[in-house]
């Protein structure tokens, strides 16, 4: 069966993770001055596409780095599972959304004004809201500075929408997805009792631990770009049928499957000399 490379990735420990903020999947701003004078409605114009979330207008003659509020895209500098996925479908998708000379209009969220050095906004063509499309097509993950953000709700509906229907980083077809990787997992744990060899059967199961291990730690950081994937309806649902898919061969973050734990527990508490 064909392993997955985000669980060769892994090895048979678990990864570490480090947490991806809004701000690293972008390069520096045009400007880095505050924001704040700006005011929703404000009008703009395409010039480029950076990258997956971060577009170059014109505002009244002057060149302002847009980011997409409240997505996360991928990175090549990304190096969390998953991060560096799609990179150029994700701006690619955006260009198509926002081409050069393409009137937007912007709108802020006062709570995210002028903290980032970006011009972090609400871009919307028409009536139709481009930071919900781009993470409603599997595009970008969504990311949030606060339990109030204005425009979270409907970015984030969009993007469990996404992978509910295995759209763009929530495909489990293609090979660099979160998805992907638990599919696969799955599937070898499944089969890894036709493997005559214990130590091969082991194997199997110390990686796909590892898989889950990993990807449940990084659901403490929801704002993350991995943390936003593995907190969706749909990951959490294949992530379930992992760890049942594991059972008593389910390695934990001490290097002990559940089965070793029990036999130890055993010969801990029988009485010397009984059987």
């Amino acid at each position: 069966m064909k392993v997955s490379p985000l669980l060769v990735a892994l090895g048979v420990s678990a990864v570490a993770l480090t947490g991806c903020s809004s701000g690293q999947e972008s390069s520096a701003p045009v400007s880095s001055q505050a924001k704040s004078h700006y005011q929703d409605g404000q009008k703009a114009t395409v010039k480029s596409v950076d990258t997956g979330n971060t577009v170059t207008v014109e505002i009244d003659g002057k060149s302002e780095q847009v980011r997409l509020l409240n997505v996360v895209a991928p990175s090549e500098n990304n190096n969390v599972l998953s991060g560096s996925c799609m990179v150029q479908e994700s701006k690619d998708f955006l260009a198509s959304k926002l081409p050069v000379g393409q009137e937007v209009t912007l709108n802020f969220d006062d709570a995210q004004v002028g903290t980032s050095g970006f011009l972090d906004a609400a871009v919307l063509v028409g009536e139709d809201l481009v930071n919900a499309e781009v993470t409603g097509a599997g595009m970008a993950a969504t990311t949030f500075a606060t339990q109030k953000d204005e425009f979270y709700p409907k970015v984030s509906e969009a993007q469990q929408q996404a992978a509910k229907d295995g759209k763009g980083i929530y495909s489990t077809d293609t090979e660099c997805t979160v998805p992907h990787a638990l599919k696969d997992a799955i599937d070898q744990v499944k089969s890894a009792g036709d493997k005559s060899n214990e130590d091969e059967r082991k194997v199997v199961y110390q990686k796909a631990s590892a898989l889950y291990n990993s990807l449940d730690e990084s659901e403490s950081a929801p704002a993350s770009y991995l943390g936003s994937i593995v907190t969706l309806d749909a990951v959490q649902k294949q992530m379930e049928d992992l760890r049942t898919a594991l059972g008593d061969n389910y390695y934990d973050e001490t290097g002990l499957s559940q089965a070793e734990k029990q036999s130890a527990s055993a010969s801990a508490t029988a009485r010397p000399g009984s059987k």
